[in-house]
Formats: C-alpha cells, structure tokens, sequence
C-alpha cells in the first residue's frame, strides 16, 4: 500500500489507526494539500470520495483524518467514518494561501466564472 500511496498522494508509511489498532497509513505530505492549499479540495476530492469508494465498492470502512497545519493525513482502515454533517475534522475555513479562495472571490467580483 505505502510505494501506492506514495504515488497517488504522497509518502506514506504504516502505523495504527486513530483508535489505537492496526491498519492505519499515514500520508506524511498529501499532495492534495500541498498543491491545492485548500481544504475545500481536500474534503470533495480526497476525504469524502476516498470514505465512500472503500466502503461502496470494496465493503471497508475508512475514515480520512486531514491535518491541515502539517499537511499529513491519517488513513485508518476498518474505523467507520462519521457522517459529514458530524465530523469536526470538516473544516471552517480557509487555509491563508488558499488560491481557491483568491480565484472565488475574484469571480464574484467580476462576474467572471473562476477556472479551479
């Protein structure tokens, strides 16, 4: 799993899930993050789709857990996700250097529709 990982969304290594047993990964600097700087992208490019595809399309539940201040992101396999609307790790805000957030508001500015 780490040499995929390392190819999808950057280094990996093993290590336990965030309630203490086995199964865990952790990408030590998500690309995602690191590309985008935005959490926005994070969550509807990465967290939410990669939750639903293992347990949709593999029956494994996954929970996602993004830190943004270090840009790591702990993958625990087997730990059923909360729902969306009660997990804390989705953010409230914008990262400071969120180029999104420049491009959005420079499209309401101007009407135009912003290219992300």
């Amino acid at each position: 799993t780490p040499p995929f990982f390392n190819f999808l969304v950057g280094p990996s290594r093993p290590n336990l899930r965030r309630d203490g047993m086995p199964g865990g990964l952790v990408v030590e600097k998500c690309r995602f993050l690191q590309q985008s700087q935005c959490k926005g992208i994070c969550m509807h490019m990465c967290k939410l789709p990669a939750q639903q595809f293992f347990q949709q399309e593999l029956g494994m539940p996954l929970t996602v857990s993004p830190i943004f201040e270090t840009q790591e992101c702990q993958w625990s396999f087997g730990e059923v996700p909360l729902p969306p609307e009660e997990d804390p790790l989705i953010p409230k805000g914008c990262i400071s250097d969120c180029t999104s957030r420049v491009a959005m508001k420079e499209a309401r500015i101007t009407g135009a529709k912003p290219c992300l």
